[in-house]
């Protein structure tokens, strides 16, 4: 199933593919390539536990979104979200692909929270996530932790987060474009 908004599409990732981004030209970008390349290839593939999307711009990959540690009796999983590379960062890819994948979470996944973790200092992720409707929920710091790290939560239960985020990123769309949130098969 392929997720798209106007000109952004989530596309599950499949075993096969063999896209390699570019990480560069943003610090923030650069981490999470290098922990996303760091992720074990059997913790990848297994779709009741990990929901893996390529996202695209344009039919170009430019990044990846997951939710992952998906926990079907506590109706949770975590999220993780990365673009690649930096000068695209900034022009509201993140929020739009944060809307389609809150909606995915919620119906079809039928999840009731999100949370992740994300650097302190990485005020542009902070800033969409709080947008969304995410909301700071702890702090992880210490030895094992050499930048803080925030973590948040959302519930997808309360007044329509994902469709409230959606509604937020229709606005932002250029006039003219596809509705935002469809569902292509």
């Amino acid at each position: 199933m392929t997720l798209t908004d106007a000109d952004i599409s989530l596309r599950p990732r499949g075993q096969r593919d063999a896209f390699e981004l570019d990480w560069s030209g943003d610090a923030e970008a650069e981490r999470f390539g290098q922990e996303l390349e760091g992720s074990p290839w059997s913790q990848m593939w297994d779709r009741r536990r990990r929901q893996a999307f390529w996202l695209l711009v344009s039919g170009e990959v430019v990044g990846e979104v997951d939710l992952f540690d998906i926990r079907r009796g506590d109706r949770t999983a975590e999220l993780r979200i990365g673009i690649a590379p930096g000068e695209l960062l900034g022009r509201g890819y993140g929020r739009r692909a944060l809307a389609l994948i809150l909606r995915y979470a919620v119906e079809h996944l039928k999840l009731t929270s999100v949370y992740l973790r994300v650097r302190q200092q990485n005020d542009r992720a902070v800033r969409c996530y709080l947008a969304a409707g995410f909301r700071r929920s702890g702090r992880l710091k210490g030895a094992r932790f050499p930048e803080p790290i925030l973590l948040m939560h959302c519930a997808l239960g309360t007044e329509g987060v994902a469709q409230r985020t959606e509604r937020r990123s229709r606005r932002e769309c250029a006039v003219g474009q596809a509705p935002a949130g469809e569902f292509g098969d």
